[in-house]
């Protein structure tokens, strides 16, 4: 799936993810730092079936992949995701933003975004797994009224590693 038009704001663009994106995110989210609590795996962990799936986000027809832009200077800062269920009233979410920009305020404008873009395309609701651990990105969802709905857990992809994990739910009507 594809937005077709870049969301821009005045310190962010999120556009559709392109091909050309792909060295830039996977060594963000390969990063033992920064990708630390995502399911992605290392880059040491990386098969056959998780290449495919990277080759093949440009357009999935499962969800969004899409990119986020410093509009100052052009740079690829962080990434985001959104799955739709079927009838595209609850969409779930992910992102990530570079350590590089960690603190800067970039997490919580995408987070504004995404829900203003599911908000304006009929959706009712967003949902997100964060792991308990995960400080920074449980406060971010908190801070725009995000509620815990249930607990559950997540492992890295090939990786043995397991993270306890909170399901987030924002109700928008």
């Amino acid at each position: 799936m594809q937005l077709k038009q870049a969301l821009t704001s005045q310190r962010i663009t999120i556009r559709d993810y392109r091909k050309s994106d792909l060295p830039f995110v996977t060594a963000m989210w390969f990063d033992a730092e920064n990708g630390k609590y995502m399911s992605d795996p290392t880059e040491d962990y990386v098969d056959d079936e998780y290449q495919k799936a990277l080759d093949e986000l440009e357009d999935n027809p499962e969800g969004y992949y899409l990119t986020v832009v410093s509009n100052d200077t052009g740079d690829v800062i962080g990434t985001c995701c959104m799955f739709p269920d079927e009838k595209k009233e609850v969409y779930d979410i992910g992102y990530c933003i570079h350590k590089q920009y960690w603190r800067k305020g970039y997490g919580s404008e995408l987070i504004r975004f995404l829900i203003d873009w599911v908000r304006a395309h009929g959706g009712v609701a967003l949902t997100g797994e964060v792991a308990k651990e995960n400080l920074a990105s449980n406060r971010l969802l908190q801070k725009h009224g995000f509620e815990v709905v249930r607990e559950t857990s997540f492992k890295k992809y090939r990786m043995g590693i397991c993270f306890e994990s909170y399901i987030y739910r924002l109700n928008l009507t």
